[in-house]
């Protein structure tokens, strides 16, 4: 589905993906938008569309020098631009370089189980001036990032920056360069070093591993840089083949390896043999060769192999029992390696794996994190599929983002538990206007609240109601669900924002934007539409307190996911803690500056998901309908954008004149939940179809998984 440029006779362009005509009050409120001098290019309706204040909810905003308060409403992990990313290049590039590159490179990644493979990644532009942490390692590297963002521990599970601690053990990634110039990667689940062209190929970013008809499988650099291995620039090849084709090279006198070389390699094979690994491979080449070798020449063999036995046996016993034989099987038991981690010497190889294990964990450990006093720019990283990367300073990290997690689990084990688990998450997650009874240490503990003082006046009174509202869901269309996908797999999926707080910040700084408004005497369209300009006081205030409201959205979110998370884990697992298969967190009713069309805009997205070139959003529809996990496609006229949800057919009022409690009770058959009047206004048939709106947005988004809720709790 293309959008549909919209006849509104405005100064900017309205570009619509809703697919039908917008209602009389819907275009004023899109021509009211599109009127504004500082808007950017077009206005974008997303499929969503409908009535809102001051600006359409699923709308998308680009403006110049200027933000539009009630536009925002407020509802969302990264590091500094110096930050340095390994690439299989086997080089490092600083996270802002990469940030300007517009096409996708391959860093390394890491499973839950430890095993380090090749994935696709871009980076981005995250925030603006955003506050920043410094974590300090046992490796003496220091990494500086938002406090949000999540370091992958030893256990494969995440923690935020923040919430490290003096001896945490962090996932490692270890590198180094082998004699011949390949690069090597230690593998934290086995402590042992592979080839990274290999991780490369392993991970299937050179397609599928070809078999050579009696030869072994080699790969090949086209560039002879054995550092560089990019997919593009790696070979599959039979290894005869391969030897074949550097002959010709030598031949041409072209460039492959001199004598020296030729020493270095022969040198390089004497020592592989010395090691275990070596020694298992030249045992079973050798042994393959012999066994060709008694196929093809058998009576040749039978005649070099006559009264072996017997002619050796008294060379043999006769070395054992010299005194150079004896010494030789002493040195070789009590032979030292060297830990690379460390430097300690370590008998036997097995004792050097056992070293690795028990001494290292083979792991980082923080030494301590710090709150620095300044801001700065921050960027992070997309990975498909891993949704991590490493750093130079040898650790593994998260990569940015309603909330979804998709569990380790099927849906039959769901079986007669839904209406517990439901009355269980209500327990313990406040809905509508109720708060924490108790405050958890993980909400006290929130950095952000040593910035409440420098919130707008107006709020100043709020922060003990904020701290008991931080982990609580609100009411109207937020709602915490329990799906199944169309794999019968478990996923536990939320929507909720900054509560009373973000509220509050929002009409404080509403009212400024009025009043600016009037002593100005503004001509605006409609009140709602009062703005502020970038570089005067109340623009920077709003900006602070913007930034805020949508990180205190984000903990609230967490928070919630981690009480949904245990309940889950209690009633499917026995209360063991397990590791999500995927997890994702977007916003909506945010501001951000972003790079468009080549220039550096502030979007705001009224109701709508960032849906950037791979991008994960999610999509529910009502609490009766099916909901999608998606991937974004980064459309540019969207500015990278699609709709948050299904968007209102009928006013909440409206919806509960039209409906009756019979009517929420056949649309929301099968699915446990309150099924009263307080939550008449959220019946499915209030909502547009979520199937529609999804076709109206083939060309923002594609669909990851498509989910149908089993339990849900609204406000």
């Amino acid at each position: 589905m293309a959008y549909e440029k919209l006849e509104l006779s405005t100064p900017t362009p309205v570009l619509s993906w809703a697919g039908h005509p917008l209602g009389k009050d819907e275009s004023k409120m899109a021509r009211n938008v599109a009127s504004l001098p500082f808007v950017f290019k077009h206005v974008a309706l997303m499929p969503d569309v409908h009535l809102g204040k001051g600006a359409l909810v699923g709308s998308v905003v680009a403006t110049k020098e200027a933000v539009i308060p009630a536009a925002i409403g407020v509802d969302i992990g990264c590091f500094v631009g110096d930050t340095l990313i390994p690439l299989v290049d086997g080089k490092y590039y600083p996270i802002k370089e990469l940030a300007n590159i517009d096409d996708e490179f391959i860093v390394y990644a890491c499973t839950p189980t430890g095993k380090i493979v090749a994935a696709k990644a871009i980076a981005k532009l995250t925030r603006k001036n955003a506050p920043l942490v410094k974590v300090t390692l046992d490796n003496e590297e220091e990494i500086i990032c938002t406090p949000d963002h999540k370091f992958m521990l030893r256990d494969g599970t995440y923690q935020e920056a923040q919430n490290l601690s003096s001896g945490t053990s962090l996932m490692p990634f270890y590198s180094k360069l082998d004699k011949d110039g390949y690069t090597l990667i230690s593998q934290p689940y086995s402590s042992r070093w592979q080839k990274a062209h290999w991780i490369v190929a392993r991970s299937g970013l050179m397609g599928e591993i070809p078999h050579f008809d009696g030869q072994r499988t080699v790969i090949h650099h086209r560039n002879f840089q054995e550092s560089d291995n990019r997919p593009d620039n790696l070979q599959f090849m039979g290894n005869r083949d391969h030897s074949a084709y550097h002959r010709s090279l030598v031949e041409r006198n072209q460039s492959w390896h001199s004598e020296e070389f030729e020493s270095r390699r022969l040198a390089a094979i004497a020592k592989k043999a010395q090691t275990p690994e070596g020694y298992e491979y030249y045992a079973n080449r050798g042994t393959a060769n012999i066994l060709r070798y008694m196929e093809l020449r058998p009576e040749h063999f039978k005649e070099s192999v006559a009264d072996n036995g017997e002619r050796g046996k008294k060379y043999l016993v006769g070395y054992n029992q010299s005194e150079k034989g004896k010494a030789k099987s002493k040195e070789i038991a009590n032979r030292y390696y060297t830990c690379e981690i460390c430097g300690v010497e370590v008998k036997s190889p097995i004792g050097l794996h056992n070293h690795r294990l028990y001494k290292h964990q083979c792991n980082h450990k923080v030494l301590n994190v710090i709150t620095l006093d300044y801001t700065e720019d921050v960027y992070c990283l997309a990975v498909h599929k891993y949704h991590n990367f490493a750093l130079k300073a040898g650790v593994f990290v998260h990569n940015c983002g309603m909330s979804a997690i998709k569990m380790p689990f099927k849906g039959n084990k769901l079986e007669g538990k839904l209406k517990k688990i439901r009355l269980d998450i209500e327990a313990a997650i406040p809905t509508g206007f109720n708060e924490n009874k108790d405050v958890e240490k993980a909400v006290t503990n929130w950095q952000h609240w040593r910035q409440f003082n420098d919130l707008h006046p107006g709020v100043q009174d709020l922060e003990t109601k904020a701290m008991r509202q931080l982990g609580t869901l609100g009411g109207g269309n937020h709602f915490i669900e329990v799906c199944i996908d169309i794999d019968n797999q478990v996923w536990l999926m939320l929507h909720s924002g900054s509560r009373n707080i973000g509220n509050k910040l929002a009409s404080c700084h509403i009212n400024t934007a009025k009043d600016l408004a009037k002593l100005a005497g503004n001509n605006l369209p409609d009140p709602d539409l009062a703005y502020f300009i970038a570089g005067t006081p109340e623009f920077e205030a709003y900006w602070r307190d913007l930034q805020w409201a949508q990180e205190y959205a984000k903990m609230n979110r967490d928070v919630m996911m981690a009480r949904f998370k245990r309940i889950i884990e209690k009633h499917l697992a026995g209360g063991k803690v397990t590791k999500p298969l995927l997890e994702v967190n977007c916003h909506h009713n945010y501001a951000e500056k972003e790079v468009h069309f080549g220039e550096e805009v502030i979007v705001t997205r009224k109701g709508a998901v960032r849906a950037q070139q791979d991008d994960y959003g999610i999509i529910p529809g009502s609490m009766g309908a099916k909901s999608y996990i998606v991937k974004g496609k980064g459309c540019t006229e969207s500015f990278c954008s699609c709709s948050h949800g299904a968007g209102r057919l009928l006013s909440r009022n409206k919806a509960k004149n039209v409906y009756t409690l019979d009517d929420l009770i056949k649309q929301t058959e099968g699915v446990e939940c309150r099924k009263d009047e307080d939550v008449l206004d959220e019946i499915p048939g209030a909502y547009k179809p979520i199937e529609q709106v999804m076709n109206q947005q083939t060309d923002l988004v594609e669909v990851v998984a498509t989910l149908k809720q089993v339990v849900c709790v609204k406000g």
